[in-house]
């Protein structure tokens, strides 16, 4: 059973710790000053680069690799590569060599060069020992995007607005939300009004660059979590930038948050796209990750928003929870079989260290990595037979084996808003704390980025010279794109 992420400490220049630690974290290691699983050192000798250090064995024996004598990165990314798996045993990995988190990027870049989907595949297999099925996979959703990724727009922008308030705190959960039920109601006051001076800033730097906003997304945290009056504000602030999109979504996540009252808000303001995330559907395993819903409030919050509005919806689901089986994943695809939500979205559960689950006696009760790749297996089979169509895939730090989040669509109901974000090949305008505008320019799609505070008093604080800063950023870009 696994416990918790293993620990690597590094040792070197400080400007290769990011590569050393994107290919450990793709392997599931994470970086401790204490760490006692692996160790990596990039050491100088005599103005040669040189690669050591240990990885700890299935006996618990400590064993050296290297040393290697490196000289760019990609070097350092296989000996690490191929030294984790001959030391530890670990099978190959379906990625062969890609570590980053974003894979189908790779794929985008080879097709925009003019490779065919089918010499694509073989460059994935044949250069970077990406396994079959998983090149398959990978070109596949890749093909699926390309209406949304090519030919668009320079003054389209996808705007994401977050919220970073919640009911309660998830047990997986490590992002920084405040509890609803925690905040005093000045403060809430002056985030919503802080929020909205935000949107409306938004809505000025619009006008005056003829931007147009292509698609919104209004997550968190737990938007619905706020008051009825607070959504209502915030929603018909955003209306006026929503006049030429082609979709706004907003995160309902936990239906104990949502309202018909709500529910009727959204869709009077122009949301068409609800997701309504229930990450498992057996009350044992939602008690024990703390949702604060059973799966009965679950299925009328549904049928609510499914016979009352026209929007998409979406569901996620998570892999690997404690105590989950492979016989509760496939209760759950019985679930989206009865209700054909739009969109589903399967992830495989990251333990990180700043959730409640990290280092808790859950921990000890997260499945095996053999029985999570077989959910992930068997749930992408049954989708599949069930007409879904993967159309968006992503990684992330710290998830049980070396697996994936891939969001699955019904023919025509792909999101925009998810497509662009994971591929980072249109610009994305950001409004509210730990939210993050990104400016994309030239064929190589390079970025300049500008990150919101997470912590809301500074937001509310600093606003001022935070929208100064995204004004004069976009200002920029827009007049020299």
């Amino acid at each position: 059973m696994t416990k918790k992420a293993a620990a690597y400490v590094y040792t070197g220049p400080d400007d290769w710790h990011g590569l050393v630690g994107q290919v450990l974290a793709s392997l599931g290691y994470v970086y401790d000053s204490d760490g006692k699983e692996a160790a990596v050192r990039l050491t100088s000798r005599r103005k040669i680069l040189v690669l050591d250090g240990y990885f700890t064995a299935p006996n618990g024996q400590a064993c050296n690799f290297g040393p290697y004598v490196v000289t760019t990165k990609k070097e350092v990314k296989n000996y690490l590569l191929e030294a984790c798996r001959t030391l530890t045993k670990r099978p190959p990995s379906p990625w062969g060599k890609l570590t980053g988190v974003r894979p189908i990027k790779l794929v985008h870049t080879l097709l925009d060069e003019g490779l065919s989907p089918e010499g694509v595949r073989h460059r994935l297999c044949k250069d970077f020992d990406v396994a079959d099925r998983m090149a398959d996979l990978l070109v596949q959703v890749a093909v699926t995007q390309r209406p949304y990724v090519v030919q668009h727009e320079t003054r389209d922008a996808a705007l994401y607005v977050g919220i970073p308030y919640c009911a309660s705190h998830c047990l997986y959960c490590s992002f920084p939300s405040r509890l609803v039920g925690n905040e005093r109601a000045e403060r809430l006051l002056d985030f919503t009004n802080k929020l909205i001076e935000d949107i409306q800033d938004v809505q000025r730097l619009c006008s005056d660059t003829g931007i147009r906003i292509d698609s919104i997304y209004v997550g968190g945290g737990t938007p619905t979590s706020l008051s009825v009056e607070a959504v209502e504000r915030i929603m018909s602030a955003l209306q006026p930038l929503a006049g030429d999109c082609r979709e706004w979504t907003v995160e309902a996540g936990r239906p104990d948050t949502m309202t018909e009252e709500k529910a009727r808000i959204l869709r009077a303001c122009g949301v068409d796209r609800i997701s309504i995330n229930p990450q498992t559907m057996q009350d044992d395993l939602l008690r024990i990750i703390g949702r604060g819903h059973s799966v009965q409030e679950f299925l009328t919050m549904y049928d609510y928003v499914a016979r009352h509005t026209d929007c998409s919806i979406n569901m996620d689901f998570i892999a690997g929870l404690p105590r989950q089986t492979v016989k509760n994943m496939v209760e759950n695809v019985r679930y989206i079989e009865q209700l054909r939500p739009h969109n589903v979205t399967v992830h495989t559960l990251a333990l990180k260290k700043g959730s409640p689950l990290y280092g808790s006696r859950f921990a000890n009760e997260i499945p095996s990595e053999d029985v999570v790749q077989t959910m992930l297996d068997e749930t992408h089979e049954a989708l599949l037979q069930l007409g879904y169509i993967p159309y968006y895939m992503y990684r992330q730090q710290y998830m049980v084996g070396q697996m994936e989040n891939i969001g699955y669509t019904l023919d025509g109901c792909e999101s925009i808003y998810n497509i662009q974000m994971i591929e980072e090949r249109q610009s994305i305008l950001s409004i509210g704390p730990g939210s993050v505008s990104k400016w994309i320019e030239g064929a190589d799609f390079r970025q300049q980025k500008q990150y919101m505070p997470k912590d809301v008093d500074t937001y509310i604080q600093d606003i001022e010279r935070l929208l100064e800063k995204r004004n004069i950023l976009s200002e920029t870009h827009w007049r020299d794109s």
